[in-house]
C-alpha cells in the first residue's frame, strides 16, 4: 500500500519556512517566466528523509545548467541558514509537457505538491 500522499500544511514548520524562502526567491528571479514549483519526493509520500526535491518549471530555458547555478545560488544559502537540503530541478514548460508521460514526470505530476 502506497503512503498517503502529505499536503502542504503536513510539512513541518522548517520545510514550509524553507519553501517560503524559495519561492520569493524564484518569484523574484523569474517573475512571468515562472509556472509551477512542485514538491515532489518522500516528502509527499511521508516516507524518511529530511531533504526537499522541488521540480522547478520555468518558460523558456535557453540554457538548462544556466539555470541549474541560478537556482543553486538560491538553495545554497537555504541549505545553511534553515539547515535543510533543497534539492531542485529546472525544467522547460514545453519540454515537460512534451514529457509528460515518462515514468519521472508523471509521478511528480501526480504526486507533487504545487507550491
Amino acid at each position: 500500500m502506497m503512503p498517503k500522499k502529505v499536503s502542504r500544511e503536513g510539512l513541518t514548520a522548517s520545510d514550509r519556512q524553507a519553501l517560503d524562502i524559495l519561492m520569493r526567491s524564484l518569484r523574484r528571479l523569474y517573475a512571468d517566466r515562472l509556472l509551477r514549483v512542485i514538491l515532489y519526493g518522500h516528502k509527499t509520500r511521508r516516507t524518511s528523509g529530511a531533504d526537499l526535491d522541488v521540480l522547478v518549471v520555468i518558460e523558456g530555458i535557453a540554457d538548462r545548467f544556466v539555470e541549474m547555478s541560478r537556482i543553486h545560488q538560491i538553495t545554497g544559502p537555504i541549505t545553511v541558514e534553515e539547515d535543510i537540503l533543497i534539492t531542485a530541478i529546472p525544467v522547460d514548460a514545453a519540454y515537460l509537457e512534451s514529457q509528460r508521460e515518462s515514468s519521472f514526470f508523471a509521478a511528480i505530476l501526480q504526486d507533487g505538491i504545487v507550491l
